[in-house]
């Protein structure tokens, strides 16, 4: 769990989110039971319920003061959370998605890839290209496609085979019932 912990101190970071709270203290970071792994619940709209269960984990609300509710805007620096490899960059329903290998996932015979949506990446990115822990990737996109939603920095992590060529590594493939697929929980990482 400390690994996705350290992804949110990481976001804290590079947006400068920590400025001027000193003694030590952490921003604390909120979800809705929606914006969680596997809900089925939205947390948006009509706060009813999804099509199919949540496939990653949502971010966009926080604290920095008891008193104040923050959420993100589209100004959001977006970090890698690990050292690894852009497989593909894709559009999905709200902006676009860095498909990012694992540095360390080539020693099994998965791959295990990150999913960061609902971005806008940086423009000097490629496939191709290696990504370092923490270097900014991206920024999170504005949600006029649907204003109902905030911005928000959607992060899923997948395992899947490696016969599956890069190009193939979308949302059509992550959403289908693909037995070469595998949801991963991001909290467990």
């Amino acid at each position: 769990m400390s690994k996705f912990f350290d992804y949110l101190d990481s976001i804290s970071q590079v947006n400068g989110l920590t400025n001027g709270m000193g003694n030590g203290q952490k921003i604390q970071w909120l979800f809705h039971c929606g914006m969680l792994f596997l809900s089925k619940d939205k947390w948006w709209g009509d706060f009813k319920f999804r099509h199919s269960a949540h496939e990653g984990i949502d971010i966009t609300y926080y604290r920095i003061r008891p008193d104040k509710l923050h959420n993100f805007d589209n100004s959001i620096r977006v970090p890698a959370m690990e050292n690894g490899i852009i497989l593909n960059i894709c559009n999905d329903f709200l902006g676009q998605t860095l498909v990012v290998e694992h540095e360390n996932s080539l020693l099994f015979n998965r791959r295990l890839l990150f999913a960061y949506a609902h971005i806008i990446p940086e423009k000097n990115l490629k496939i191709g290209q290696v990504v370092k822990k923490g270097q900014v990737i991206a920024t999170v996109c504005d949600t006029y496609k649907n204003p109902q939603l905030p911005p928000h920095l959607h992060f899923s992590c997948f395992e899947v085979l490696k016969k599956i060529p890069p190009e193939h590594l979308d949302w059509n493939l992550f959403f289908s019932d693909n037995l070469d697929v595998n949801l991963l929980h991001p909290i467990f990482l």
